[in-house]
């Protein structure tokens, strides 16, 4: 029996992947429930307020209206396939209290679409998926959260309002009777597990509201005498929740969930860590008590709440299964919360609810909304998927395949970082998907998609054929209706929605039957067997159940199916190239029904079943290729064969000229073949990082390589078929050419004139060169040839000019001829001749300047050797090719009195053997040296100072320049200012010989300072001298040093007994100064007498409180022994003289105080008047 349950559970499997998208539907129930916020544009709203937004998106574009049931709005859309309208619900429609409200809002459309609704605020958001209404059910648990928010602990004057856990039912017709069992008290005062019920019209919303989580509390259809039982929707969630260790100071956000009904909930769960976060909390919830349920094949950690729910932590992947149906919850965490109830500095995210489908209800493909709202910085997407099944997945189109193994388990799972926006997402097999985002305290999340279908009672399409089931069919099938029921039943309506007839079966005969969790389920086929035209279709089947619940005997299952055309399969493929992958490419259409499958025959005994596959054949020739494909319903279709014809490539072949070398033409010669077409194109890759040639001629043609090496040369031919060869590689080696150079002498005629050979070659092989010299002399004989074939050859010119040139050739026969070269043979009688510029003013130790006015009588002269003066061999300097009047400079040596005579020598060459010499004599004078020592830095307030300088010379006169000073070196800081200046010193003897000398003075700013205002200070404190200054680095004198603890410190601290007064002189760096003081006063210690006689003697007559009258604004009182105050005085310039109201008081013991303020204590004694 256990085999038949299990294959029953894969029969079901199958057929609620194929059924496809039952969250999607035509029609659909929600309603703006509660926020914390209130909706905007609401006099209560805080803040903003918050906003309700639809996303909507469809496979095929449909018409989608949009209305609230008290008629406050209605606006009718177009939805583009694969596309999401976002439809904004006013606020008018929101839901702030506790009670019914005719507020339910319904989403039509002509098409099915799928929808979800996100609650949002600044930082305070919530979304859900919602259930078309032919999913929904009449029995359902709320599940929520343990209710507690930071809006309740009035840390923010814009959040010191209740929130609460909420749920809200909405009836889809009217005269519908909801039982309402709430786990918790309501906050209209109805205690926690009393049943009540609600009459509800259609549309017409019920919001519960609690101070508590209403986990458990129980929402159910019931007949009544307003009708019988009503297919509702219901919503769970809070008006704000933080979930974690944070409690009420933790951020918080909205929770909003569509529930799902008791009769879809699954027995087997995979979950998966929400990405970005530290952990999650699950919680598990329970169908029946005894509900024995595994978390990675062992029991739940911690016990069952409640007789109800298990709830733990996690951060890893979960496989959860039940032997009864359970709901399974995941919760995202308040942003901070960390594992262990560390907070976490930077975590991003806030409270979310999302409820898990069953791996038993799956989808292949969904359409959803990674929404920005509101202020989400990374958006989510996990999904859990059979491994085999992974291969097949695609994201916006794409193959995503980045997917990890869930532990001992089938099933692998993703968590996929997308970007804001829609996104698509399928598969050849069904998976389970949540969309969520986390931003700065801001959160949402939802089930992507869901497949719900009640697993006991169900309608499938059933093909009498080959008693194959499915949810949905095609227009040329034959079907039957089946029907599967828990219980055996005596009647059974079948109402096709079409306008026609019921049809009625009493007492049908089940046709089969199957054990499944210890439970008979029992089959019934509709005696009805027919075809369908393309469309939607709806089927309810009314059955007896013997056994009446809350709803009565009779229950209506409710069937809607899609029957739709087969496929028309057409394709296309590309480059049917022997060795090349070939492209096919599906073009085949399928009306309304999106293609699922697709099986390709190849005709070489392979398949494949991707869409659009790349297949290479193992041989050329002719194939049969064929392509079978199914829609989302089943229905499939074959193309006919068609015929590729898989070509042979052609065959690239090539030859290259020799020798290579680099820089000159290396000739390419095609010997490519084509077996079949002929070659029309040539791609040729040099490998020396030049473009790729692609040719259109066989042609040889050349190429030039830039430098030496071994070059891998390819060859790529492509034929008339589009069929590209192999490449065909051909290694070149390219030598290197010899870089050609020599040095020209410089000669004259009688020279034999030697040529020296300078080239050289990268292989350094330059010992192989073979060399051709050709001198260009017209005039050449057999004993003076022309041509020369040495390394390094003579030859002998006349006078005139030559054009000569060198071909070097290397070992591997690579050459090089050098551009040619001038070459003059100058005339063998040089002059020399150098003149003084300036005879008459010549200097020591300063330049003394010439000027060239050697010549030749041909060509030029090649060398000037020039000695300044003879008796010092180190002053000669060589001169190569000097122009005719070319300046000439040398400084003689300084000597300071009389004057000196040296004798230059100028030799003058015009080749190797030919030269002149002349001498000329130079007249020296003295020149001065002047020095002085650097000037002080000057403070600004400095006297003017004379600068001294110290000269060595003859007789002459010196000017100072600069600012500041005066032409006879007075400096002034007061002229100059602060700053640093430039001063120059010239001293000119009588025979105009000068010396100059530069020095920079520096000008200081003189240092400020400042003590602030004369001052009162205690005997007996300290306090610490705290002056001005206007610069930092500056020394401090204080005087007198008495009471200081440092004399040389910026801030001495003063302690003095006596009335003193401070100077402080501070000086820079550069040695100016400045001086402030400043005064204190010291209060001293009071002394006060405890006796004396006011007897009119003169003596000790007052009470004379030593140093009181220097306590400004001083207190004096003084009482009697009965309390009585007989003084007091504000000051003490005047002591008190023992009266009382003008007499005496008589002799006794007074009790005084005195505040001497001024921040003295108050000093309080006694003292006694004796007579």
């Amino acid at each position: 029996m256990r085999s038949l349950s299990l294959s029953f559970i894969f029969i079901c499997i199958a057929i609620c992947t194929n059924a496809q998208g039952s969250n999607q539907g035509t029609e659909f129930y929600t309603a703006y429930i509660d926020h914390v916020d209130g909706a905007a544009g609401s006099p209560t709203a805080l803040g903003r307020g918050s906003q309700m937004d639809l996303y909507i998106t469809a496979d095929v574009n449909t018409t989608v209206t949009v209305k609230v049931a008290d008629g406050s709005f209605s606006s009718t859309y177009q939805v583009n396939a694969k596309d999401i309208l976002t439809v904004a619900i006013p606020p008018e429609a929101f839901i702030g209290n506790q009670g019914q409200f005719l507020k339910g809002i319904h989403i039509t459309s002509l098409k099915p679409i799928a929808v979800y609704a996100h609650i949002f605020a600044e930082n305070v958001s919530g979304a859900t998926l919602l259930l078309p209404v032919n999913t929904l059910g009449k029995d359902y648990l709320s599940i929520n959260y343990k209710q507690i928010s930071n809006s309740n602990n009035g840390t923010k004057n814009t959040e010191e309002v209740p929130s609460y856990s909420t749920f809200a039912v909405i009836a889809t017709e009217d005269n519908t009777t909801v039982e309402i069992t709430p786990s918790q008290p309501l906050l209209n005062g109805i205690p926690a597990n009393q049943p009540f019920t609600v009459n509800l019209k259609k549309g017409e919303v019920y919001q519960a509201l609690s101070a508590t989580d209403l986990t458990g509390s129980r929402i159910r259809s019931i007949v009544s005498a307003a009708g019988a039982c009503k297919k509702i929707a219901v919503f769970s969630g809070s008006s704000k929740i933080s979930i974690g260790c944070q409690g009420d100071k933790g951020s918080s956000d909205n929770l909003f969930q569509q529930v799902y009904p008791l009769a879809v909930w699954g027995k087997n769960y995979v979950t998966a860590p929400l990405k970005g976060r530290y952990y999650d909390i699950l919680r598990i919830v329970l169908s029946s008590p005894d509900t024995k349920v595994t978390v990675n094949g062992a029991a739940p950690t911690g016990g069952l709440n409640n007789g109800l729910y298990y709830e733990f932590t996690s951060t890893t992947t979960n496989v959860i299964t039940a032997d009864k149906p359970i709901q399974v919850v995941q919760y995202a965490v308040t942003q901070g919360e960390g594992l262990n109830c560390q907070f976490i500095q930077g975590d991003t995210g806030d409270p979310e609810m999302i409820y898990l489908t069953p791996i038993e209800q799956t989808l292949d493909h969904v359409t959803l909304n990674s929404t920005g709202n509101y202020r989400i910085l990374n958006n989510f997407i996990n999904v859990i998927i059979k491994a085999a099944a992974v291969p097949t997945f695609s994201l916006d189109g794409e193959p995503y395949t980045q997917f990890s193994p869930v532990p001992n388990s089938i099933y692998s799972y993703a968590q996929i970082s997308v970007n804001a926006g829609v996104h698509n997402i399928k598969a050849s097999d069904g998976f389970n998907a949540i969309a969520y985002g986390f931003g700065k305290t801001e959160s949402y999340g939802y089930a992507a998609g869901t497949n719900l279908k009640n697993l006991n009672e169900f309608i499938v399409l059933l093909n009498p054929a080959d008693k194959t089931v499915q949810a949905n069919g095609c227009t040329d099938t034959h079907y039957k209706l089946q029907l599967t029921l828990p219980f055996q039943t005596n009647k059974i309506s079948w109402d096709f929605k079409d306008g026609s007839a019921a049809v009625v079966v009493d007492n049908p005969i089940p046709t089969g039957s199957i054990i499944k969790d210890s439970k008979v389920l029992y089959t019934y086929e509709c005696p009805v067997d027919k075809t369908y035209t393309d469309g939607d279709y709806s089927v309810v089947a009314t059955v007896f159940n013997p056994i009446a619940d809350e709803c009565g005997s009779n229950e209506d299952i409710e069937f809607d199916f899609n029957i739709s055309v087969p496929p028309v399969v057409k394709f296309s493929f590309a480059n049917t190239c022997f060795g090349s992958d070939v492209q096919f490419t599906d073009q085949s259409t399928s009306g309304t029904r999106q293609i699922k499958t697709w099986r390709w025959d190849f005709g070489d005994g392979l398949t494949d079943v991707v869409q659009n596959p790349v297949h290479k054949y193992a041989q050329p020739g002719y194939y049969l290729v064929k392509l079978f494909v199914t829609n989302e319903n089943g229905c499939g279709a074959a193309s006919d064969p068609i015929k590729i014809h898989i070509s042979k490539p052609p065959l690239a072949s090539f030859s290259y000229s020799s020798p290579s070398c680099t820089g000159q033409d290396v000739t390419f010669t095609d010997n490519s073949t084509s077996a079949e077409g002929s070659i029309i194109s040539w791609q040729w890759d040099f490998g020396d990082g030049t473009p790729v040639e692609t040719l259109k001629s066989k042609n040889p043609f050349n190429h030039t390589f830039s430098g030496p090496g071994d070059y891998l040369v390819k060859l790529t031919v492509t034929n008339d078929n589009g069929c590209t060869s192999n490449i065909a590689p051909l290694p070149v080696k390219v030598y290197p050419v010899p870089v050609v150079d020599f040095l020209l002498p410089d000669a004259c005629e009688d020279d034999f004139v030697q040529f020296t050979d300078q080239s050289t070659i990268a292989d350094a092989t330059e010992a192989d060169f073979t060399y051709e010299w050709n001198f260009g002399d017209p005039n050449a004989a057999p004993a003076n040839p022309n041509i020369s074939h040495g390394k390094n050859p003579k030859h002998k010119f006349l006078a005139g000019n030559y054009q000569v040139t060198l071909r070097v050739t290397s070992k591997n026969g690579c050459s090089f001829t050098s551009a040619s070269k001038s070459l003059t043979i100058n005339g063998s009688k040089p002059k020399a001749k150098v003149i003084i510029k300036d005879p008459a003013g010549l200097c020591s130790a300063q330049e003394v300047f010439f000027e060239n006015q050697s010549s030749v009588n041909f060509g030029e002269i090649t060398r000037l050797e020039v000695t300044y003066d003879i008796n010092d061999p180190s002053t000669t300097v060589v001169y190569d090719h000097p122009a005719y009047g070319r300046q000439l400079r040398h400084k003689y040596p300084l000597f300071t009195s009389g004057s000196r005579q040296a004798i230059l020598r100028v030799i003058a060459y015009s080749g190797t053997s030919c030269s002149d010499v002349a001498e000329i004599p130079v007249n020296l004078k003295a020149s001065p040296v002047v020095t002085f020592d650097q000037a002080p830095v000057f403070c600004i307030e400095s006297e003017p100072k004379k600068l001294i300088p110290q000269i060595k010379a003859p007789a002459g006169s010196g000017v100072f320049s600069g600012t500041g000073i005066s032409t006879d070196g007075v400096f002034n800081p007061a002229v100059s200012g602060v700053g640093e200046f430039d001063i120059m010193y010239i001293y000119t003897t009588r025979d105009a010989c000068a010396d100059t000398v530069m020095q920079q003075v520096k000008v200081d700013v003189s240092p400020v300072v400042t003590l602030g205002p004369d001052f009162t200070m205690l005997e007996g404190t300290k306090r610490v001298l705290k002056p001005i200054v206007n610069d930092n680095n500056l020394s401090y004198k204080w005087t007198p040093a008495t009471g200081l603890d440092h004399d040389d410190v910026a801030n001495p601290v003063a302690s003095p007994s006596q009335d003193i007064t401070y100077q402080v002189v501070v000086t820079s760096a550069h040695g100016c100064q400045a001086m402030a003081s400043v005064s204190v006063k010291v209060l001293k210690f009071l002394v006060v007498p405890n006796v004396f006689t006011p007897n009119g003697d003169g003596v000790n007559d007052i009470w004379n409180v030593k140093y009181l009258e220097s306590y400004p604004n001083n207190k004096v009182d003084v009482y009697n022994r009965f309390g009585e105050k007989v003084y007091s005085s504000i000051g003490y310039s005047v002591p008190w003289d023992g009266k009382y109201k003008g007499s005496y008081l008589p002799p006794g013991t007074y009790y005084y105080i005195i505040d001497p303020k001024n921040g003295r204590e108050v000093i309080a004694g006694n003292v006694t008047i004796i007579k």
